[in-house]
């Protein structure tokens, strides 16, 4: 595991990686932070891409960017904007706010409160 600048960043997952922010935490095996405040990656090959208070919480999962979003699907993303959650295994949200992606292989694009 390593620390690559920053400030208050823990990486203690197996194989896992803060490459600079503030106050972020890769604890899953394999995880990544790349950046931001406040962030985590908490599960096997989960990564946070900057921003701010994002989660990736399920297996391969990713936040890139925005604030207060939630990927805790296996294999879901969020790319992006404010309160999205990505709850369903393979979901995306891209952007937006407040949307959430909660069946397997869904998609929101945008908007605002919305759910598929």
């Amino acid at each position: 595991s390593s620390v690559s600048g920053g400030l208050y960043n823990i990486a203690s997952g197996i194989a896992s990686a803060v490459n600079g922010g503030n106050h972020n935490i890769a604890s899953g095996s394999s995880s990544a932070m790349n950046g931001g405040h406040n962030n985590e990656a908490s599960r096997y090959a989960s990564a946070v891409n900057g921003g701010w208070y994002n989660r990736a919480s399920g297996w391969s999962s990713a936040v890139n960017g925005g604030s207060n979003n939630t990927a805790s699907g296996d294999d879901s993303a969020v790319n992006g904007g404010r309160y999205n959650a990505a709850p369903g295994w393979l979901s995306t949200v891209n952007g937006g706010y407040q949307n959430e992606a909660t069946g397997a292989h869904s998609t929101v694009i945008g908007g605002k409160d919305n759910i598929a």
